[in-house]
Parts: structure tokens; sequence; C-alpha cells
């Protein structure tokens, strides 16, 4: 395949907009893509126009390599990109776009890599089955529905074409969100002792979770991955000043480790909830938006010794610019890893997630799991979203030897 039809491949997923779901455009044009190459793929649809696609290479027998990424993307202000969101758009070695960094450029990579191993009838002794999602950045509703669907079975390894650039992640926090809603009673703000005030009960609640997770999360640390971890990004209440609010409500990300994860978690929440409803006058409510489990693979699987042996050269011959080494350098210092790090692949742990919470429900601690996907990470869920295109041309190259290797 020439290098203009690979852009090309990188240019259609592009110019869907998948930043609310609607995947199924962009799964169809997937799977004509695979047919003209003689490959065949099955959409697996969902309600509100999600679509996942699976396909397969090779023997159809063990060992089994699954290679994933999703279709969607964040939502975008549009009003704020100095370009087209929609069109791939190349300046200064970088391409810029809605998902070119996550993750339509990690997705192109694994679909060109598979359409030139078949093309080039490369034998493999097993299988590399290609499935792609719907709704990850949402409630990763198409993961757990393939995953009930036996999409990992007798699957031997999980590769997960995020963005991380040249590192590999093997293992990744879990993540409970949380919706609290306060229910008070309104008054005019001159006799407060007549109403209830909802944000006032609110802020006293997240006061205390936020002691006891931290204290929690404190007392049990994870060696890999860290600490469990709160915030409260969204809150609202209140119509106006002289108003007491009747009704306030708070959402909040927690990022957890296997050590305090998700149901202790939630029983915290739940305990303090009941105990703080008892002692006030109004009422808390919670909802669990989200809630998928941190997953720890193997730093020194199979999988990632041959990503590990067959990237390196190409971390060697790779190219930094200035503004990228002192980006590295304030890395380093805030999260102790150094994305432009010229000289090592690291192998660590990281705080986001992946569709690998719900595809190895099964399998969350010890799986052969590697996440490794061209693009820095740092780029990614921003206006002007930009990918190294070096890069992206040079990841093709590894997981065409990657799936080779492991497979051969």
């Amino acid at each position: 395949m020439q290098r203009a039809e690979k852009l090309k491949i990188y240019e259609k997923l592009v110019a869907f907009d998948t930043s609310h779901g609607h995947e199924r455009p962009a799964a169809l044009y997937v799977q004509t893509l695979l047919q003209t190459h003689g490959i065949a793929s099955q959409i697996i649809p969902m309600a509100d126009d999600h679509a996942n696609l699976v396909a397969e290479l090779g023997t159809g027998q063990a060992p089994v390599l699954v290679a994933s990424g999703h279709l969607d993307t964040v939502a975008i202000a549009q009003e704020e990109w100095e370009t087209d969101p929609f069109v791939l758009t190349s300046k200064h070695g970088q391409v810029y776009g809605s998902g070119v960094t996550d993750m339509k450029g990690g997705v192109a990579a694994l679909l060109i890599a598979m359409i030139e191993l078949h093309d080039a009838q490369v034998p493999l002794a097993g299988t590399l089955r290609l499935v792609l999602t719907a709704d990850e950045e949402g409630q990763m509703s198409g993961s757990r529905y393939l995953q009930s669907e036996q999409v990992m079975k007798q699957a031997d390894a999980l590769l997960i074409a995020e963005p991380t650039g040249y590192r590999v992640v093997y293992a990744n926090k879990g993540e409970v969100d949380l919706r609290i809603t306060a229910q008070g009673r309104a008054a005019h703000s001159s006799r407060p002792n007549f109403g209830i005030n909802a944000i006032q009960n609110l802020m006293d609640f997240l006061e205390l979770t936020k002691q006891r997770i931290e204290s929690q999360a404190k007392a049990h640390p994870d060696a890999v991955l860290g600490q469990t971890t709160s915030t409260v990004d969204i809150f609202r209440g209140g119509i106006q000043i002289n108003s007491i609010p009747a009704q306030a409500e708070a959402e909040l990300n927690l990022r957890v480790v296997p050590a305090y994860a998700n149901q202790a978690v939630l029983a915290d929440f739940k305990q303090l909830l009941s105990k703080f409803n008892a002692e006030h006058a109004g009422e808390l409510q919670l909802e669990v938006l989200m809630n998928i489990p941190p997953v720890i693979g193997e730093a020194t699987s199979p999988l990632i010794e041959d990503i590990l042996q067959i990237a390196t050269p190409y971390l060697k011959n790779s190219q930094y610019n200035e503004a990228e080494l002192k980006l590295g350098q304030h890395m380093q210092e805030k999260q102790g890893f150094n994305p432009f790090d010229p000289d090592e692949i690291v192998v660590m742990g990281a705080s986001g997630g992946t569709d690998g919470s719900e595809l190895l429900q099964e399998h969350l601690q010890g799986f052969p799991y590697a996440v490794f996907g061209p693009g820095n990470p740092i780029k990614m869920h921003q206006s002007n979203e930009s990918a190294d295109l070096a890069m992206w041309f040079d990841y093709i190259e590894i997981y065409k030897e990657l799936f080779q290797r492991y497979l051969g």
C-alpha cells in the first residue's frame, strides 16, 4: 500500500463525526475497506447508532491476539479549532483533526497493518482478531457488550492501540463516576431558618467524603498504580442570590486501584450518605454513572517483550522538537515519567482507563495486556488535537512485525 493510500484511510476515519457516538457509518466504511481486500468482518450494531466491528486474519486457531481500538471520539468545540476538525490537515510533520490521537490514528494503523499482511499473504500460525468498539469515551457499552458475547474467547493476549507514544502501559486504574443530588427547601435568604440549603448540605457531604476517600486511599496504595483519587468535576445549584437553594448536584470522578477499589469506594459513599441523611434535614441521593474495575496485566509478558524488541529501534530514530523536550521535563516532574524520553521505552501503569477494563472482566489480574499506540496522550481530549505523522507511519510497521512475531 502506498503512502498516499494509507493517509487516505486515516483521512476517511477522521472525516466521520463520532464525537457523540454514531460509529455505524465509520464501521460501514471499515467493513467496505476490508471487503475490498478480501477480509470478512462483522458489524455488531447497538442502540443510538452505536456499532462495533470484529474481523479476523489467520488460522482461526490459537494463539489468538486481540488488537482493539475505539471508533468514537470525545466531544469537540468546533469554534476553538484553527482547522476543520473533520478534515485531516498536515503541517510541519503533524496532522490535525478530531481523533487523530485518540484514537483514529491507532485504529487506522491497526487496519493498515492487517490489510498489508493479508495482501502480502504473510502466513500466521495463529489468529489476529481485530475488535473496534463503540462508546469507549462514554459508558464503554460497546466493549461491555462484546465481552458478554465472548469476543475474548480463547484470547491469549490483548493489545489496545490507545496513544502512548513510545511507552507501554500494562495496568490501568478503574473508574467510578457518581452523581450526588441534594434536595432541600427554598426560602428567602433573609430567613434561612425557614429553608434547607441544598448547596450547603452537598458541600458538607462532599467534605466528609473527601476526608474518607483520601484517608482510605492513603492507607491502601498500589505498588503499580499508586492511590485511588477523587475529584469533583461538576457542581450545580441555586437559582438566584437571595433564595435559599432547594436543589443541588455534584458529579465526581474516582480513579481506583485494586487495594481500594470499586466495591469498597461505593460502600464508603453509601455508608456516609446513610449517616448524613439520618442526621440532617433534607435528603441526599447517590447515582452511579460508571463503574469499571482496574486491570493489571503482566509487565514481562511475551507480548510486551516483543513490543520492546521491535519498537526500540524506532524510538532511537525518533525526533523531538524543543517544545516537546521541555514538555517531557515538565511531565517528569509532575507525573514521574517523560513521554518524550528518546532513550528507553518505559513499561508502566497509567491512571486513565481503556476498554481493557471491560474486555478483561474475567482476567483483571495477570493477563498479557498491553496499551501501545501512535500519538502522544498529552495531545488528546483537546481542541486542535494533533499527532506526529512520522510516528504514525512507524507504528504501522511496528504492528506488522509484532503480529508476525507473536503469531509466527
